[in-house]
């Protein structure tokens, strides 16, 4: 009888408090994707709760709500003309999207709705800002939140690195899924459920909380950063993903050579002790710099070449790494080992899967959005005002660094890495319509240039 009534209780308090959150989210959609930003990065935490399978499907479920309020609530425009966010990128995620489509459902039928889902699904979050854009003070919240949680994961990834894997397996987590060695070193993952997304998303923290923060180092949330970054990097680092450590050096390298000139002497100073620390440690030397793993990943990149004379138009979206594993659960097939490996190919490198699965036309397709949307944000970190501007280098920063994370991981199948990918896109391009939005008001009807508030101003 107790127990009944403690589950009664529970699932009350739960269903009150989902009631709450779907009218706060009707009355401004915008706080919808604002939850999603903070909640994602603790998805791994699901494997330690005794909760049935489908809750794992909340972050869709997420989108899908935010989507509808969004687009029941839409209010209209003071000038229909005036678009609610720019994206001069769109072009190619249109081919993009459309081919790939086309190619998933021609190639495995109504199962290829897991490959669409898994490649396009957050895609949805830019119709999301188009029907209910980021104002500034929505986009500030988004930066401390993506500064706040890669901080928090971060000091997850340090204490699970203290404790140990004896620990993190007493607590639930099974030993060669989440908890992974390599050369005897534990892979950290703090709230997440591989070291993969962890790396990456302290990255992605990195680069965009710290091109703001260094917008503004006196503000105190940027100065706290600032001086939790050192602590970020040897979490981000003790997730030894190799993507990860390369992106991050790339996208400082873009962040000196756009705006902070002043850092290449501490930065360059930094990578001189490096390497000469490294080669004294013989275990991280092993791990970091082994051959072995690039070899193998090489066998399999050399096959691509005649796949693609075989089939120029690709053997179909979702032939190939996580996108594969969701069609082989769909469709009932086996395709895991003893070990819990995939049998499916794991490309590891994502201009690799986009070939292998798209041919050239698809290849070309993600190459041209990476380069449309970083030629864009460079332009915008120059031209938009104040922490617009910081924030448009902190997504061009990223951007560099996905494109050359995706050199050694299918980059944009890992999970939250692609919410973010093409959240932070619609959010600049809230930024960007906003300013030009003024600008020209400002120039139509110079009496009203001196009152009206901008974007940054809200």
């Amino acid at each position: 009888m107790i127990a009944f009534v403690g589950i009664a209780f529970a699932t009350l308090l739960v269903s009150t408090a989902a009631c709450l959150v779907v009218a706060a989210i009707f009355r401004r959609p915008q706080r919808g994707v604002l939850l999603l930003a903070a909640v994602v990065p603790l998805n791994g935490l699901l494997f330690l709760l005794p909760v049935p399978g489908f809750v794992s499907g909340w972050k869709e479920g997420l989108v899908l709500l935010t989507l509808v309020c969004a687009w029941i609530r839409r209010s209209r425009r003071r000038s229909p003309a005036d678009p609610p966010l720019l994206m001069p990128w769109w072009p190619a995620a249109a081919v993009f999207v459309v081919f790939g489509c086309v190619s998933a459902l021609a190639t495995f039928g109504f199962v290829g709705v897991f490959a669409i889902k898994v490649t396009f699904f957050y895609i949805l979050l830019v119709a999301v800002m188009w029907l209910a854009p980021f104002d500034a003070k929505d986009r500030d919240d988004l930066v401390s939140i993506l500064m706040g949680m890669g901080v928090f994961t971060s000091v997850v990834g340090v204490v699970q690195l203290i404790a140990g894997p004896a620990a993190l397996v007493s607590l639930g987590y099974e030993y060669g899924t989440q908890v992974r060695t390599s050369g005897g070193l534990l892979r950290t993952f703090s709230t997440f459920n591989l070291p993969f997304p962890f790396g990456l998303y302290v990255m992605l923290s990195l680069l965009v909380g710290g091109a703001i923060a260094l917008a503004d180092p006196r503000r105190r949330r940027n100065m706290a950063f600032l001086l939790a970054s050192p602590m970020m990097v040897v979490a981000m680092s003790s997730s030894i993903v190799r993507g990860a450590i390369l992106g991050l050096v790339v996208g400082l390298i873009y962040l000196i050579a756009v705006r902070f000139r002043y850092l290449a002497g501490p930065l360059a100073v930094a990578a001189v002790a490096v390497a000469v620390v490294v080669p004294f440690v013989p275990k991280i030397t092993a791990v970091f710099f082994s051959s072995s793993s690039l070899g193998q990943r090489g066998d399999g990149w050399n096959n691509i070449i005649a796949s693609i004379l075989v089939h120029p138009l690709g053997t179909g979206l979702g032939s190939s790494g996580s996108a594969a594993d969701r069609i082989s659960t769909a469709s009932g097939a086996a395709f895991t080992t003893d070990g819990g490996l995939s049998t499916n190919y794991q490309p590891d490198n994502y201009y690799v899967k986009a070939a292998l699965e798209l041919g050239p036309i698809g290849l070309w397709a993600v190459v041209a959005l990476l380069v449309a949307a970083l030629l864009w944000c460079t332009r915008l970190s120059r031209s938009l005002p104040g922490a617009d501007g910081a924030l448009a280098l902190g997504v061009g920063a990223s951007i560099v660094a996905a494109m050359f994370a995706s050199l050694v991981s299918t980059y944009f199948e890992i999970f939250p890495i692609d919410v973010y990918f093409w959240l932070l896109l619609g959010v600049v391009g809230c930024a960007a319509a906003q300013h030009s939005s003024s600008t020209e008001h400002s120039r139509s009807d110079p009496a009203e240039a001196e009152y009206r508030p901008t974007s940054v101003s809200y």
